[in-house]
């Protein structure tokens, strides 16, 4: 006897068929959906701090092409005055003192001080000419808000950074000191000898003694004297975690990420509108419970206690897909997005390629499993952490080349 096809799965096969043939006129997952990307837009545009999630993974290709078009909007249309990365603090503070003496500065320069997390995507290289023009025309300010030293092809911060600050020490402390920090920087020790508590306490000295020749020279302006000692300051917090617990490095990392995004605040003297670029996991509105010392102390956490309702924490997932993750082989495939989780109330009976949901959409859903850490579903309550998110119907790993 032939079986009589339901009628509910009638509607979900012609809903399915609708899609692909929706997605079939296309061509294939637009790298801009507009509609999406406009409704983000208006739901960011009156913060002073919007932050740009991503998954910890650092390898969302579709997010990544969304989040750029998203900045250039902010900027553009919202009057977004800043733009803000988990990125080297110091190359920034370079590139920025280089526009500021008139220097020749181009699209390289800001691509090495974003680093290698973005700087190697296609989905990333029309954002940094965008950027870089606008800075050069005094409309906007960049920087970087991660203390942590050693990240490839930042000769700046590495090598010229460490010559710059033991500059100031007399010759014999100032090969000690250099020696001290070239080999923290790039882990250059040997298995018998490896760091110890002892070298850090010997760069922490260093340290401290630039920060004291520093003060007393009289030969740089205030602002350089003020960039120097941010950069002394800076590189102490990131020694200052060596040795701490896994939990306890992750809170006082995100804790040093406010301290910098507060000093590049206090170098504008008039009202900031400011656009951050990070992993989720640093912008949301409190850590994960997974992440940090489980008590909720993350960069998002400060920034929202500061600014209030000001402050905007948007996160990225998607409903099927895959990614690559940085630092592995290989493209990973998403998880299968479980029924009435985030990403299958956003996409609904719709055959859109992505979907804003903002704060009042995102707190009816109550509590839901969502994979806006990382490519991994938690049930929470989704609203305690973010204030918006966009869903796209599917994700793709970042298309690598060379850097432009």
């Amino acid at each position: 006897m032939r079986k009589k096809i339901p009628h509910c799965a009638i509607l979900v096969i012609v809903f399915a068929f609708q899609c692909l043939h929706a997605h079939a006129r296309s061509g294939h997952v637009k790298p801009e959906d507009d509609a999406a990307l406009t409704a983000a837009t208006h739901g960011l545009c009156h913060s002073r701090v919007a932050m740009l999630g991503e998954s910890a993974t650092h390898g969302d290709g579709h997010a990544l092409a969304f989040k750029v078009s998203l900045v250039e909007r902010l900027v553009d249309q919202c009057g977004f005055d800043s733009v803000l990365f988990e990125a080297n603090h110091y190359e920034f503070i370079n590139l920025n003192r280089r526009l500021r003496m008139g220097q020749a500065v181009d699209s390289i320069g800001v691509l090495a001080a974003v680093g290698g997390l973005w700087k190697f995507n296609q989905e990333f290289q029309t954002l940094p000419p965008f950027l870089l023009a606008r800075a050069q025309a005094g409309k906007l300010s960049l920087g970087g808000i991660d203390d942590q030293l050693g990240q490839l092809g930042q000769d700046y911060a590495n090598t010229e950074m460490v010559n710059e600050l033991t500059s100031l020490l007399p010759q014999q402390e100032r090969q000690a000191c250099s020696a001290a920090l070239h080999k923290r920087i790039y882990s250059d020790y040997a298995d018998a000898s490896p760091y110890s508590g002892a070298d850090r306490a010997q760069i922490e000295s260093c340290l401290s003694e630039m920060h004291r020749a520093d003060a007393a020279d009289k030969t740089t302006d205030h602002q350089g004297k003020a960039e120097r000692q941010e950069m002394l300051d800076a590189a102490q917090r990131w020694i200052s975690r060596d040795f701490t617990s896994d939990a306890e490095s992750i809170v006082n990392r995100d804790r040093a990420m406010f301290q910098a995004f507060q000093w590049l605040l206090r170098q504008k003297p008039r009202r900031h509108k400011v656009t951050i670029w990070a992993a989720t996991v640093h912008i949301a509105k409190q850590g994960g419970p997974t992440w940090g010392d489980r008590t909720g102390t993350n960069f998002g956490s400060f920034v929202h206690h500061k600014y209030g309702q000001r402050a905007f924490s948007l996160g990225f997932s998607a409903l099927t897909g895959s990614y690559k993750e940085i630092g592995r082989h290989g493209i990973q495939e998403m998880p299968v997005a479980p029924p009435g989780s985030v990403e299958v109330q956003a996409m609904g009976g719709s055959c859109t390629d992505a979907t804003y949901v903002g704060p009042t959409q995102l707190r009816a859903m109550g509590i839901a499993p969502g994979a806006f850490f990382r490519h991994s579903y938690q049930t929470l309550s989704w609203s305690t952490f973010l204030d918006g998110v966009v869903v796209f119907r599917e994700e793709q790993p970042p298309s690598y080349g060379s850097e432009k």
